[in-house]
């Protein structure tokens, strides 16, 4: 039998008692909806919370656990350092390391070279980091937290954005890491991936769970968002353009037009080139000003500022929220959404006020307007992002995967409402790694593969 590693009895956490003994070489999952108490569970595991009722007993030194989190304050890589658009902007990143320097990779350590190869191509190695796709900086996270000398990992929501056949490529790799080497894998997760067989699994109960497993009925939004009248007829419309990043083609002969009130779901791998697409439609990528283009039937490059261009677009992003200080209040994010920059640098009307009371009314955030953004839950993170996006009631909605890092209740709740929110005049394009997320109405694909923007059927 294998020996017990940590071994806890009696733990506290919010609302749940947590009794188990975790084993070397064991696939652990901890599961529970968004403000369980996962991560508190994970800071406890390795030593960061001293102050506990019930008892946690290590076999293993602290410095033998090793935490990945994917968050703006404990991230391994410190995104608020940087601002948004300098992921496009390479020329103004010069500081910034390569994936190579970033895990100190070392082609003569067969553990490193093996566990690299079977999650990121080779390729990839000389890329600045804040070049990677969303998808490939998870990766590189856990490469980085996995390359550590350490007995026990624990991962924090590991599998929100990668693809279905990255995650269970992810997934074997940690088999392999536990089975061969003898290490345990403890995995924070709202949602189980299907068909895990996991050692052990450890439950946490919180205050969203009877959401989780009810019907959310229909979410009504607030009044104000009724799209407002437009002056255009096609939003975005390119032919025969060749989309990169750096010096990495993503899309050749790249042609797509989209036009008022057109409802588009993007699909594509980790990787693709989804969000560096997006970044041209959201006027955050310098290539515009080398590419022939449309937005809101204007040529790019002809006169308008960025600042016109944001001012009618919701933009929301799964990188994004990793941009804002931790420090920073829920409503000054939120209200950030009307200057559409990351600080908001004008005062706002009486009514901009009314309206943002409004919405963080409706999408329970009231008592968090003060809280630091650093502080929340994942899912409460999503929805600051998903308020500053709608706080000016944009007639484009951009979502780039808006329900990465939700738990089945609020992945239910944030549905419900965007669905009403995409009106018959919103303009709305969304990515998407499930089909399930697709919202009602989105009935147009596009679909990135092989260098080449298709356009299937449905």
């Amino acid at each position: 039998m294998n020996e017990t590693v940590i071994a806890i009895d009696r733990l506290r956490i919010l609302d749940t008692i947590v009794s188990a003994e975790i084993r070397a070489g064991e696939l652990v999952a901890v599961l529970g909806p968004n403000r369980s108490g996962k991560t508190t569970f994970a800071e406890i595991l390795r030593g960061a919370i001293r102050d506990i009722e019930g008892a946690v007993r290590r076999a293993i030194d602290l410095r033998d656990i090793a935490y990945s989190a994917y968050s703006a304050d404990g991230g391994l890589f410190h995104y608020a350092d940087f601002y948004y658009q300098q992921r496009y902007n390479t020329f103004d990143a010069a500081d910034v390391d390569t994936v190579r320097q970033y895990l100190r990779y070392d082609a003569a350590d067969d553990y490193r070279r093996d566990l690299f190869a079977a999650v990121l191509p080779p390729s990839l190695l000389e890329t600045k980091l804040i070049e990677l796709s969303s998808g490939e900086t998870r990766k590189a996270l856990l490469l980085k937290n996995l390359f550590r000398e350490a007995g026990v990992y624990i991962l924090d929501n590991p599998f929100s954005g990668l693809d279905e056949a990255s995650s269970a490529l992810f997934l074997a790799v940690l088999r392999r890491i536990t089975r061969r080497y003898r290490k345990t894998v403890i995995l924070l997760l709202a949602d189980p991936p299907a068909g895990v067989a996991f050692d052990r699994i450890i439950r946490l109960n919180g205050p969203e769970e009877r959401k989780a497993e009810a019907d959310v009925p229909p979410v009504e939004p607030p009044a104000f968002l009724v799209t407002p009248p437009v002056d255009f007829e096609v939003f975005f419309d390119i032919e025969k353009e060749v989309l990169a990043i750096g010096k990495r083609i993503l899309v050749r002969d790249l042609s797509w037009r989209i036009r008022r009130g057109e409802k588009w779901l993007l699909t594509g791998a980790n990787g693709s080139g989804k969000s560096t697409l997006l970044s041209l439609l959201n006027a955050d990528n310098p290539v515009a000003y080398r590419c022939d283009f449309r937005l809101f039937d204007r040529k790019r490059g002809t006169g308008e500022s960025i600042w016109d261009i944001k001012a009618r677009i919701g933009f929301i992003s799964s990188d994004m929220q990793l941009y804002f200080k931790g420090s920073s209040s829920v409503q000054d994010i939120i209200l950030s959404g009307l200057s559409d920059t990351m600080v908001l640098n004008r005062r706002i009307t009486d009514t901009e006020t009314a309206r943002y009371q409004t919405l963080v009314g409706t999408l329970e955030l009231t008592d968090l307007q003060n809280a630091p953004f650093g502080r929340l839950s994942s899912g409460e993170k999503k929805t600051v992002m998903i308020a500053r996006a709608l706080v000016k009631n944009p007639p484009v909605l951009i979502l780039d995967e808006p329900f990465q890092d939700l738990d089945a209740g609020r992945f239910r709740f944030l549905h419900s409402f965007l669905a009403q929110c995409a009106d018959e005049n919103r303009t709305v394009i969304q990515t998407a790694h499930h089909d399930a997320e697709r919202l009602p109405g989105v009935n147009r694909t596009a679909r990135i593969e092989n260098e080449t923007l298709t356009f299937p059927a449905g």
